[in-house]
């Protein structure tokens, strides 16, 4: 709960105090998303000055990026919520000054039509501009080492997620700042943003080594999660980026919204970072496991790149690269086991995945028909097109179980040295087709979250079908009988 205010006025800064995330910083990623070229002439002001720099970004982003979207501190939104109950004027100060008519309309939305007061921090006249504007004393919001001379000044001082050099010299001098918010630990607040809970997905690459249970040693099981563990660096690598591209659409998701980089607990500085370090670590492990390996691992990350760029917005293209990505993680798992790959396995991971992938779709259709909406924002769909993306989950679903089939009756004729009761596995191939049929009804029902394979982590059925098929494709191979 934000403290009551004294003081005759209020002053805020504006970049870290009251927003959360660094406006420059996504000025300049909107640049880049939108002409990865642009980058060029912006080094080449930078050179120039900062001022250069600065109206060189405004020309390139124009009105693609609004002030208001960025997320803000709701204990300081609480204290200007305050001063303007009591009617005291709020101001604002920033290091970054405004060019632009817009973005100073939209400060003053964001400030309910406050007296607006641009500046600079770095400038000595600042402080002094200030004291003439509020001779009985004004309350000063800051956050960096910059804001020292106007909190000299100010009758009441408050920081947020004060940097602990600035805390300390603080605390020399006893200005006695009052913490609205105090930064949070970066290591758990990256953790989140890696998406841990989606490493659930990278299981799939133990699928080639349970396959093949008669040839894996100790040593090929510690491969195994060598290859987990580097699969996993890669997705969340690969989160990371999607997360930075997509920040203006999250923040309009009701849920998507408090992800790490849209809530402005990651700067995209620090996203971008840990995403390379994430992503070059992945590469290097996989090296160093198998070359091939590391090929499955960048060719992941071509298709993820490609996809956030681009595929996503094309309307059945982004089905099909769902379902390789999925089966990419497969295939990764594969050439770890051997060099040769399982088409069949392949075949069946294509099609039992774009039956997942078209799930999606249908709950986003489901959701946009609640919300009264005609087009999926952003996927290159609209709801004409429902019925058909249905119909091509169902079939999809059951082609793959058609894949499965011809596959046991392939083992079971040529007596293959894996499987020596390949008649267990019609028992999984019944599971399998259980378990597509079910999910398909609890989506038509409008019963299934966003994410079929997290919806089937915590779904008690689901988890049964799973433990029975793993236990007959084991025995499959263990046992001896035809």
């Amino acid at each position: 709960m934000a403290p009551r205010l004294h003081s005759a006025a209020l002053t805020i800064n504006l970049d870290k105090a009251l927003l959360r995330s660094d406006p420059l910083h996504e000025r300049l990623f909107i640049a880049f998303k939108a002409r990865p070229a642009a980058m060029i002439p912006l080094a080449l002001a930078l050179l120039e000055g900062r001022r250069k720099f600065r109206d060189e970004l405004l020309r390139e982003t124009g009105t693609g990026f609004r002030i208001s979207s960025c997320p803000r501190e709701a204990e300081v939104e609480a204290l200007i919520a305050d001063a303007r109950h009591q009617g005291k004027p709020v101001d604002w100060v920033s290091r970054e000054p405004l060019r632009s008519g817009e973005e100073d309309a939209d400060v003053r939305a964001i400030l309910d039509g406050g007296e607006i007061f641009d500046g600079s921090l770095a400038a000595d006249g600042h402080v002094e501009r200030l004291r003439q504007r509020h001779p009985e004393g004004f309350a000063y919001v800051g956050h960096r080492a910059a804001d020292l001379p106007l909190w000299r000044a100010a009758a009441e001082r408050y920081g947020v997620n004060l940097p602990n050099a600035v805390r300390r010299q603080a605390e020399r001098e006893g200005l006695g700042i009052v913490e609205l918010a105090r930064r949070r630990p970066l290591l758990p607040v990256i953790l989140r943003a890696m998406r841990p809970h989606q490493w659930l997905k990278n299981l799939l690459v133990f699928v080639p080594f349970g396959l093949s249970l008669g040839h894996i040693g100790r040593g090929g099981m510690v491969m195994a999660l060598l290859a987990f563990v580097s699969l996993c660096l890669m997705t969340s690598g690969s989160y990371l980026i999607n997360d930075m591209f997509d920040l203006e659409a999250d923040r309009r998701h009701p849920r998507k919204r408090r992800r790490p980089i849209a809530a402005g607990d990651v700067s995209l500085p620090v996203a971008a970072l840990a995403s390379l370090g994430l992503i070059g670590t992945a590469l290097l492990l996989g090296l160093a496991l198998k070359p091939l390996f590391a090929g499955a691992l960048a060719s992941y990350l071509c298709i993820t790149l490609a996809y956030s760029f681009r595929l996503k917005r094309l309307a059945m293209v982004d089905v099909l690269v769902i379902a390789v990505l999925f089966t990419l993680r497969i295939l990764a798992g594969m050439l770890m086991v051997s060099e040769a790959p399982s088409h069949w396995l392949l075949m069946f991971s294509i099609f039992f995945f774009l039956s997942l992938a078209f799930m999606k779709r249908e709950v986003e259709f489901n959701v946009m028909h609640l919300a009264g909406r005609q087009v999926l924002s952003g996927r290159g769909y609209a709801m004409e097109d429902r019925m058909y993306v249905l119909s091509c989950g169902l079939s999809s679903g059951m082609a793959s179980i058609v894949i499965f089939g011809l596959f046991i009756s392939e083992t079971a004729s040529l007596q293959q040295a894996n499987y020596g009761a390949p008649i267990l596995l019609w028992g999984v191939m019944f599971c399998l087709t259980y378990w597509i049929l079910r999910m398909w009804l609890l989506t038509t029902r409008g019963l299934m979250n966003d994410d079929p394979i997290l919806f089937a982590a915590q779904d008690r059925t689901s988890i049964l079908i799973a433990a029975a098929s793993a236990l007959l494709a084991v025995g499959s191979q263990v046992l001896v009988f035809r």
